[in-house]
């Protein structure tokens, strides 16, 4: 799991500067096909949303999680997710393994030949 994040300032941007979208009640999930051959995840958890470390902490486990879960179905994309909201504790993945296919069916849909 550890080489499946994205840690690069180009890697994120490149996610930020075109991407496929989908979305939950607390978080934006951005794709985008990698040329790694394997899906990747990055995060963007803001401190203005939780301002407690442990907070932050709690939502980006629930996150990797839920991506290491459905990560054999997923396409190789690079995957951004952003807070856009502050989540009700215990309630930060749901939905979200749904929202990572459905995501990275719309990049695979929009860029076929990165495939």
């Amino acid at each position: 799991m550890h080489d499946a994040r994205l840690v690069s300032k180009a890697d994120f941007d490149r996610v930020f500067a075109d991407n496929q979208r989908a979305r939950t009640e607390y978080v934006v999930v951005m794709a985008r096909p990698n040329p790694v051959g394997y899906p990747r995840l990055g995060m963007v958890i803001a401190k203005r949303l939780l301002a407690r470390a442990v907070d932050r902490n709690r939502v980006k486990r629930c996150v990797r999680e839920s991506f290491r879960r459905v990560l054999p179905e997923l396409p190789a994309c690079d995957f951004v997710v952003r807070l856009i909201a502050q989540p009700v504790r215990g309630d930060e993945a749901r939905d979200l393994s749904r929202t990572f296919k459905r995501a990275g069916e719309r990049a695979s849909a929009k860029w076929p030949s990165a495939q």
